[in-house]
């Protein structure tokens, strides 16, 4: 009867833990469409003071009540380099602040509340005609079903209180290391520190831990949280994987601080919360929570430059990794004020890219005719096709931003022939760009399949004499768009009249190969498209030749 009394028990404490965890998960996701995606936006505003950083990441924490969602949208938004690292530093400060929210509200006692809110937030989420009442009774229903789990775990851990197991678990956990220690792998286990302090609050309701266990059982809970980080922030550049380290670090110190003084400060969380208060210990547990986390990030805030600078020493930057970031390199602001100096580094800036097309079309045939996937010439560590998407996403990035820049200039600008040139420095920037989108589309279409070493020798002769001809186009295309040069353009045309009758005669040398070796036939479909994606090229590049010739004669 006892086994199966202890076995009712742990299937009531599964129950309400999971109850708890759905609520939890409505409560998020209720809370994430009431904020309409905008915890993004609004971490993104940061600037460089780090109070409102730390204040951001607090409001974000709150608005959404889950410290590892803020942490996973700091990782991202690092990594795409709408933030700094350094920006990011108040952000995890203030995201330990506000999961400390759920303590405080836990310790309120409110699991009788916990059917009644469900009921009538379930039936207010159902009135969809208006949208703010269905996403607040979204929200009041992930609060029921939270308090409810609570209760549920209550009722489950209220026997062990003269449990003689139990309570000989408890004595091994007199020693706070061990209670960080399990606090840290349970709240790393179920991934919601929320969730763990719950359990935790809950148990002292009941009587069955003490303060000396329950705060270093939560502490341990702050370092398991990191986990969600560190998944986030794996495979993600140098700068994004420091978010994580800054919350590892910071968490570690704060335990260290106060297990070392953890006795004089278990007495003052007893002197501004008494026992025989309303709340008693699941009150002391939940300000425990907030007074130690509130308390080091206001130690932490001075120190922030400081302790980046620590953390990038600890992971520097990867010099090849920043490189493959897109990134402007001659776009100045301050030209604007000057038009002509500004469409001179609009040039420069789209000649750049036309150099990043010519690597990518360089680089083109070789995961199809090398045999396998080859290496990136510049970034080593990259796959070839790999290195070809980063820079096709290189040249959407810079098309927008001197697209942008342009409009500026026109703005500016009052003379006719300079308004001319910027429109069409936009139009090459948009060509170059829908010629790398031509190498997208052939590695989506051959994804795995082109790595094929199944070509014939003379087809792959073939293939590089025509690849030679449309890279010899793309390179002199370079010094063209430097210098809008309309000579240049014009030689790049005459280079390019004999394109298509090589071409054709190439397509017209592959189906005689069909007709007389059958083997031929099952890489047909990869010869046709790498020939199809080099005509595409080719074209691109001789509409690049005539936008200059255009502007250069007053007809574009």
């Amino acid at each position: 009867m006892q086994s199966q009394s202890l076995l009712s028990n742990l299937l009531l404490f599964a129950g309400g833990l999971a109850v708890f965890l759905l609520g939890m998960k409505s409560l998020n996701a209720g809370l994430r469409k009431a904020s309409s995606g905008k915890i993004a936006g609004w971490l993104a505003t940061i600037t460089g003071n780090p109070l409102s950083a730390l204040l951001s990441g607090a409001v974000a924490t709150v608005a959404v009540q889950s410290s590892s969602m803020v942490m996973l949208t700091l990782i991202g938004l690092v990594q795409s380099r709408i933030l700094t690292f350094s920006q990011s530093l108040g952000v995890v400060l203030g995201a330990e602040i506000g999961t400390t929210t759920m303590a405080q509200l836990i310790a309120f006692s409110p699991g009788e509340l916990g059917l009644p809110m469900f009921a009538v937030g379930f039936f207010l989420s159902l009135v969809r005609r208006k949208r703010g009442v269905a996403l607040f009774g979204e929200v009041l229903a992930g609060l029921g079903l939270l308090f409810f789990g609570l209760k549920l775990m209550g009722m489950a851990v209220a026997p062990l209180r003269s449990s003689a197991a139990f309570l000989s678990i408890l004595t091994t956990l007199q020693n706070p290391i061990l209670c960080v220690i399990a606090g840290a792998l349970m709240t790393a286990i179920i991934q919601s520190s929320g969730a763990f302090i719950a359990i935790v609050i809950t148990m002292a309701q009941q009587g069955t831990i003490t303060l000396e266990i329950a705060v270093p059982l939560m502490f341990g809970a702050n370092v398991g949280t990191c986990i969600t980080a560190a998944i986030g922030s794996a495979g993600s550049m140098r700068a994004a994987r420091r978010v994580f380290l800054a919350q590892l670090i910071f968490n570690l110190a704060y335990v260290v601080v106060f297990v070392i003084f953890l006795s004089p400060y278990l007495d003052l969380i007893r002197l501004i919360s008494p026992s025989d208060a309303a709340g008693g210990l699941p009150r002391q547990i939940a300000n425990a929570h907030t007074v130690s986390n509130v308390f080091m990030a206001i130690v932490f805030l001075p120190f922030l430059p400081l302790y980046g600078r620590f953390l990038t020493r600890i992971l520097p930057d990867d010099p090849e990794e920043i490189g493959r970031i897109p990134a402007v390199w001659h776009l100045k602001d301050s030209a604007l004020a000057t038009p002509e100096v500004a469409v001179g580094l609009a040039r420069q800036e789209i000649s750049r890219m036309n150099k990043i097309l010519g690597r990518m079309s360089r680089a083109l045939p070789e995961p199809f005719l090398g045999g396998g996937p080859g290496r990136d010439l510049i970034y080593s560590r990259l796959p070839v096709s790999e290195g070809l998407l980063m820079r096709e996403e290189k040249l959407d990035f810079l098309e927008k931003k001197v697209t942008a820049y342009l409009i500026r200039v026109m703005q500016e600008a009052v003379a006719e022939p300079l308004i001319r040139e910027a429109a069409a420095l936009m139009a090459l920037a948009k060509e170059i760009e829908a010629a790398g989108d031509v190498v997208e589309t052939l590695l989506a279409d051959f994804p795995a399949g082109g790595f094929d070493n199944g070509l014939t020798s003379e087809g792959k002769r073939e293939i590089a004499q025509l690849h030679e001809e449309v890279c010899r186009e793309i390179a002199a295309m370079s010094l063209a768009i430097e210098e809008m040069s309309f000579r240049r353009a014009l030689a790049v045309l005459d280079e390019g009249k004999n394109f298509n009758h090589l071409l054709l005669e190439l397509g017209f040398s592959h189906m005689r190969r069909i007709k007389n070796r059958p083997e031929s036939e099952r890489t047909h479909d990869l010869h046709m498209e790498l020939l199809r994606a080099l005509e595409a090229l080719h074209h691109q590049t001789m509409s690049m030749a005539r936008t200059i010739i255009r502007a250069a004669d007053g007809k574009g």
